[in-house]
């Protein structure tokens, strides 16, 4: 191994994860031969996992985007399908029981309080009693990692509108706010007139309607 691998991923990472994080996760990393890559912003996902394929080792794929405790949550969700390609293949279901244990397992080391404030602690521990396929598709925990977003005053989660709002997303398109469905809201693009379904906790900028 090149020596000066640890040093540079340590170097990497730190701008992303909490600073107690950075180190167990360089080492998870190394001793796994993990292809890392931070990306943009996906509107569609936070993380990916691609085992071993042609020639190529593990991959991930993490948001840059995400707050340093959103990050490592990813992460650590992607460290899971990891072992669990290792131990199973595809001979189980990508987030069932045994990605679950193992996902459970590999983020208690980090369940601290040199890594998490006590208030993030506290919904983790109830999150881990049985972890979902995304954080995302957790509302407690989703609001309560995103009060650590640093751009957090400047949006709002799409489920605070009024129905019939007009908004922005993070990929500049206007929509207008609808009814909900059963989880998600039927929302309408301005223009296009076509509709689209919307997760409650989707981030958008509300925009301000000009008066009579």
């Amino acid at each position: 191994m090149n020596p000066a691998l640890p040093l540079k991923l340590r170097s990497a990472l730190t701008p992303f994860l909490p600073a107690a994080a950075v180190e167990p996760a360089v080492d998870f990393i190394i001793e796994k031969k993990v292809q890392l890559t931070v990306t943009g912003n996906r509107a569609t996902k936070l993380g990916d996992y691609r085992h071993p394929f042609q020639g190529k080792g593990h991959r991930i794929t993490v948001n840059g985007t995400l707050n340093p405790y959103a990050f490592l949550v990813t992460l650590v969700h992607e460290f899971a399908h990891l072992v669990a390609w290792e131990q199973h293949q595809n001979k189980v279901k990508p987030h069932g029981t045994e990605w679950k244990r193992l996902f459970t397992g590999l983020m208690r080391p980090y369940l601290q309080a040199d890594v998490f404030p006590p208030a993030l602690l506290d919904v983790l521990s109830d999150y881990f009693k049985n972890p979902r396929a995304s954080s995302c598709a957790d509302p407690d925990l989703m609001r309560s990692l995103s009060q650590f977003d640093k751009t957090r005053d400047k949006y709002q989660f799409l489920e605070e509108l009024p129905e019939g709002s007009e908004f922005m997303t993070r990929q500049r398109r206007y929509f207008i706010k609808g009814e909900r469905r059963r989880t998600r809201f039927l929302c309408t693009e301005q223009g296009s007139r076509r509709q689209y379904l919307f997760h409650p906790l989707t981030p958008v900028q509300p925009l301000a309607v000009d008066g009579p």
